[in-house]
């Protein structure tokens, strides 16, 4: 049993106006973050200070050296574990175990953003300021409790080996949150919940608060036969239930099986690969459930404290919260799994190739749903739901010099995977929202990666040659009652229903998916991959009588990204600092840029540009390097040399 305890303070990140990392990107340089006395500098003068002469406001954003010295993030996590197992040979080789374990986490977090920062372009201590300070706290007590009791069987039969297992598992998970949050502050000389304001309305329970039971309870079986250390078999079944479903699909089966082939040991093996070499061939299947969905989704809960009517009273009544499935159960994958396991030279180089194909399917979806229903959406399994992985693992470690006072190893892989949904079971795309101002930026879709990123493609930027035929068009459309007539044909680029003003030079404009003329939500596509073509990593290990060092690296390649800072630091309105590269945007015919970066306008409702298209997807490939340590033995350095 151990205990441990974490004090540590954190940084807040999101938006620039709260978070000091995006904050220090937006914050104009000719802000100071210090006045000339040394203290932090703040947005003292409001607005005045935010304009500067300028005319247009700038992003209303505090100081963000100020951001991160006074705000205050604080967690308190204590964390006690204990285990204890006891064995016992019932008779000989059969034994019995019983293992008890469990942890206990309690964590305090604190919350105080202060009355001495400005709220936006609210000078600090200002009414809308102070309104704006506020605190919050969370208490957060998890307990888990597991329990296993086995009985195991352990057999030499001829040149074989055999090993059964059977047992019983139960494990409980108790998580009790509650969090609050208070504002109206009148100083900062209490930083805690504890000095909000004195009204009601100040204090307010935080979404986060509940208490929630999990259970598992499981059967397993294990089967282990080897025979001369040339053959290898291995099966293993296990059925569990979940107290996340529902009772009638509460209980999942899942198993495995292996089988394994030493092929060096066989007497037909004469070095194929070379002295000392080995050679292992390997199959594998398995299947294995996921009730990772939340607790209680198969139950309908009840919601709702307001007034109704009864008799010639008002009185309070709660109500059906929505509709749940009573079937909800296991999500499920299965994967087949095919190696081999090489060792040359003497066992100075070894080798590992893995190759796997896998399904998942019943995937757990919030499934939409009429709200006539009283819900918008349904926690279940989509029954005939298909989503595939496969991939190449290959690993290589070899000890390349092996000396006296000098050794040098080295190791790598690299991993190949494709990640594809055949089948979504009848159900429509599902898309998410994205962080940055609330843009759908994701599409789970047939036929496409899971989690896709989802938007516009730019077809290219409209030039001042072309603005006679967008002209054309554009008047046809504002003249036709904000549409194209039945089968027109755009001669210039497709209208956008995003933009408040027409195209203009300097504009980017979208391909037109559905050739309607019109750029809507029709016209968005799959526009990047979240997943890499493959992933890969290396470490050198080298040492030199006393001395060692090792250094590890990884990388990915192939992969996509969204920069959300770019809404931000690459928008072209004036309000913030900017990347360099919006230098190279278009100005004119004579100055265009370099053909990608669009012009500047003030606010996005001029430009339709800042619509979320692959002009934000980037190459999310990297290489860098992890760690590198040096180390000295000293405990091999002799201090005091003997004389005599």
């Amino acid at each position: 049993a151990f205990v441990t305890n974490a004090i540590s303070r954190e940084v807040q990140e999101g938006r620039f106006n709260q978070g000091p990392i995006l904050g220090a990107l937006v914050y104009m340089p000719i802000f100071p973050a210090y006045k000339e006395d040394g203290t932090l500098a703040t947005a003292d003068q409001g607005a005045g200070a935010q304009t500067d002469g300028y005319g247009y406001s700038f992003q209303g954003i505090e100081n963000p050296v100020a951001l991160a010295e006074r705000v205050k993030i604080m967690r308190n996590g204590t964390r006690s574990t204990f285990n204890a197992a006891a064995t016992y040979e019932v008779f000989k080789n059969f034994f019995a175990k019983v293992n008890a374990g469990g942890f206990n986490y309690n964590e305090k977090y604190e919350y105080y953003f202060p009355t001495n920062l400005s709220n936006g372009i609210n000078a600090p201590g200002s009414s809308q300021s102070v309104l704006a300070a506020n605190s919050s706290a969370m208490t957060t007590n998890i307990q888990d409790i597991l329990g296993e009791f086995t009985l195991n069987y352990k057999k030499e039969i001829g040149k074989g080996n055999l090993d059964l297992l059977g047992g019983y598992s139960a494990q409980k998970t108790k998580v009790d949150v509650l969090a609050v949050n208070a504002k109206n502050f009148n100083n900062d000389l209490v930083e805690e919940i504890t000095a909000g304001g004195s009204v009601p309305g100040d204090f307010s329970r935080l979404g986060t608060t509940g208490k929630s039971t999990t259970t598992l309870v499981s059967l397993f079986g294990r089967a282990i036969y080897n025979w001369d250390s040339k053959y290898y078999l291995m099966g293993s079944f296990r059925r569990d239930a979940s107290s996340r479903f529902g009772p009638q699909n509460r209980w999942g089966n899942f198993g495995s099986a292996s089988i394994g082939w030493n092929l060096s040991n066989e007497s037909f093996y004469n070095n194929w690969l070379g002295a000392g070499s080995t050679l292992k061939l390997r199959a594998s299947w398995g299947l294995t459930g996921n009730n990772n969905f939340g607790n209680y989704r198969y139950q309908q809960n009840l919601s709702g404290i307001g007034g109704t009517i009864i008799g010639n009273n008002v009185g309070n009544a709660t109500w059906p919260g929505g509709i749940a499935d009573e079937k909800l159960g296991w999500e499920s994958t299965s994967q087949y799994n095919f190696g081999l396991d090489v060792t040359l030279f003497k066992n100075r180089v070894s080798a590992i190739v893995n190759y796997y194909v896998s399904k998942s399917y019943n995937l757990l979806y919030n499934e939409n749903i009429s709200a006539l229903t009283g819900s918008t959406t349904i926690g279940t399994n989509l029954r005939n739901s298909d989503l595939r992985n496969k991939g190449l693992d290959f690993q290589v470690d070899g000890r390349v010099i092996q000396g006296k006072d000098f050794n040098f190893n080295v190791s790598g892989n690299i991993n190949f995977n494709t990640n594809k949904v055949v089948s979504l079971g009848g159900a429509s795309e599902i898309q998410i929202n994205g962080a940055e101002r609330s843009y759908i930026t994701h599409v789970t879709r047939e036929g496409s990666p899971v989690g896709s990123f989802y938007g516009l493609r730019v077809a290219g930027m409209v030039r001042e040659s072309d603005m006679s035929r967008v002209s054309a068009d554009q008047a046809i459309y504002k003249a036709n009652g904000n549409k194209f007539p039945a089968g027109y044909k755009v001669q210039g680029f497709p209208i956008s229903t995003y933009s408040t003003t027409p195209l203009n030079p300097g504009d980017l404009y979208f391909v037109d998916k559905n050739g309607d003329g019109i750029i809507t939500d029709a016209d968005k596509d799959v526009i990047g991959n979240p997943y890499p073509d493959f992933t890969y990593g290396f470490n050198l290990n080298a040492s030199y009588k006393i001395v060692d060092l090792s250094v590890s690296f990884n990388g990915s390649q192939g992969n996509d990204v969204i920069d959300g800072q770019d809404y931000y630091i690459r928008n072209m309105e004036g309000s913030g600092n900017q990347y360099s590269v919006v230098n190279n945007r278009y100005r004119n015919e004579a100055n265009p840029g370099n053909g990608h970066e669009y012009r500047a306008s003030r606010g996005g409702s001029q430009s339709n540009s800042t619509r979320l298209s692959d002009y934000y997807i980037q190459d999310g490939s990297f290489f860098r390097c992890t760690n590198i340590s040096l180390g000295v033995n000293l405990g091999s350095m002799p201090l005091v040399k003997r004389v005599g």
